[in-house]
């Protein structure tokens, strides 16, 4: 189940309508789906392969409907566990505050992480997202990554964006 931690008023809740409000309220979209018995049976291996993840993204046939008309749609499987060599590498470059350039919604399939945001009116907060749920990164936001002590999460990533913000200019000194 879906928490939220608010830093600033040291407040932490696991009910799900108040997390709904309190997120639509920072501009956050969240919700929980269920996956089919296709996705159950794929989410069995730790890294699966590239035709097993394009199974996984195409049954969520109405989110690839939603989201494919944006401008530059794209949809990937995020797999993360202990054993993945790479895997304190993308921690590190991921668990730092980072300015989001696009939109991403991450539907969980297996697992869970933490997403943490600096929101409106300097409220920082962090939401723990679990298995059949699903939790948007707006485009425009700071923003932070992390998994919980398992360190094993499966999600099915839509991007896109609505050129809200200008791409990045190389510093030159």
């Amino acid at each position: 189940m879906a928490s939220v931690q608010i830093f600033n008023d040291e407040i932490t809740t696991d009910d799900l309508p108040k997390i709904r409000l309190f997120l639509e309220n920072q501009g956050i979209a969240f919700g929980t789906f269920t996956s089919n018995e296709v996705v159950k049976k794929l989410i069995v291996e730790r890294s699966p392969s590239e035709e097993a993840r394009k199974v996984m993204i195409e049954q969520f046939p109405s989110e690839i409907a939603r989201f494919s008309q944006k401008s530059g749609y794209r949809a990937d499987v995020v797999c993360f566990y202990p054993e993945l060599s790479h895997l304190e590498f993308i921690l590190n470059k991921f668990g730092s505050i980072h300015y989001h350039f696009e939109h991403e919604f991450w539907y969980f399939i297996d697992g869970a992480a933490r997403f943490g945001f600096c929101g409106k009116e300097g409220t920082k907060f962090e939401v723990t997202v679990n298995a059949g749920e699903f939790l948007q990164v707006p485009e425009g936001i700071w923003q932070w990554f992390s998994l919980t002590p398992e360190k094993v999460m499966k999600a099915i990533r839509f991007f896109y964006t609505d050129h809200l913000v200008q791409p990045r200019m190389p510093v030159i000194l």
